[in-house]
């Protein structure tokens, strides 16, 4: 078997990571599986320079192997964001490239998103309460650390396909789902499908009835067309992929943006059991291989061999395999 599985980790850059965890610690309720500074394999894998500080903290929904966040602090900072779309600011809501990161809440959202705009996280937009093919959900954006976009779903009708049950009294879960702002669909659902061997869950246009209300969630214009496809390992939940397509008004691409040393979404990560043979067929779809194998000792993060591989949309994923 070679195929990518679920998304295993987001790797997010971060000015502090002690004050990103009064967001996804304290407020979440995530806990750390390890907090330790990154060995010189990595930097070299990840293209930074070997005099780079870089602390990361890994952390799960009550240990939950999928769909984790891994965030990631720099010394020194970085001076370039992944991706700042908040109204006002130099990116677009339909420039190609990384988007948000996903969780969702078992408490009433109007709720969660007082506590949140409390504690300084702003909502960019009102709840929004809509239906699409078999899911019904209130849905809200709001802006994270260092401007890194996030969402929060309360389903009313989800499948158990799309939704992990969360234990009793955990309000947060881990990262169901990811998306992205898609170019050529023809070229994502080759990689997606094809490459990394997911299987697709909804491949769609959002309706007239709920078009708008869903462009006032992304924070596009009224009557914005709109394509959603998603992504997902076989039996697996969590850890997907959201394309979303918006046509003819994708003109910009965050070329080169998503990368480590950035804050932001900065990498996708998936465990395989076959790197060679995924790397082989993914370079025969014409992704490139942005860093070679690399062998990597994270201590209680494990053991790795690694490559970064170039996705069709700026994305930037880190394939590892288990030693």
């Amino acid at each position: 078997m070679m195929n990518a599985g679920p998304l295993r980790s987001v790797t997010v850059g971060v000015r502090s990571i002690d004050q990103a965890m009064q967001l996804f610690g304290e407020i979440f309720g995530l806990q750390t599986e390890y907090d330790l500074l990154a060995p010189p394999e990595l930097l070299s894998a990840w293209g930074l320079p070997p005099t780079t500080r870089l602390r990361l903290r890994e952390l799960s929904c009550q240990g939950y192997p999928v769909g984790r966040l891994r965030l990631a602090e720099y010394d020194p900072p970085p001076s370039e964001a992944v991706r700042l779309d908040e109204a006002g600011g130099p990116d677009s809501a339909t420039d190609i490239g990384p988007k948000a990161i996903d969780f969702y809440v078992t408490r009433p959202l109007a709720e969660e998103v007082a506590r949140l705009a409390a504690a300084g996280y702003r909502p960019r937009s009102r709840p929004i309460r809509y239906r699409f093919e078999q899911y019904e959900t209130e849905e809200v954006v709001l802006t994270g650390p260092d401007g890194v976009p996030f969402l929060l779903m309360r389903a009313v009708h989800h499948p158990e396909t799309s939704r992990r049950l969360l234990p009793p009294g955990v309000v947060y879960s881990e990262v169901p789902t990811v998306s992205i702002v898609a170019d050529d669909l023809a070229a994502s659902r080759r990689f997606y499908g094809e490459g990394l061997g997911l299987v697709t869950g909804t491949d769609a246009p959002i309706a007239g009835s709920m078009l708008d209300q869903t462009c006032e969630l992304v924070g596009v214009e009224p009557g914005t067309r709109m394509h959603f496809v998603v992504y997902q390992a076989p039996g697996e939940p969590s850890g997907k992929y959201l394309l979303v397509h918006f046509f003819e008004r994708s003109t910009r691409r965050l070329r080169g943006r998503m990368r480590p040393g950035r804050f932001g979404v900065s990498l996708y990560s998936h465990e395989v059991s076959n790197l060679e043979a995924l790397l082989a067929r993914l370079q025969a779809l014409g992704a490139p291989v942005v860093s070679g194998l690399t062998v990597v000792d994270l201590g209680p993060g494990g053991r790795w061999r690694l490559a970064l591989v170039a996705g069709p949309n700026e994305e930037l994923f880190e394939l590892r395999q288990r030693l």
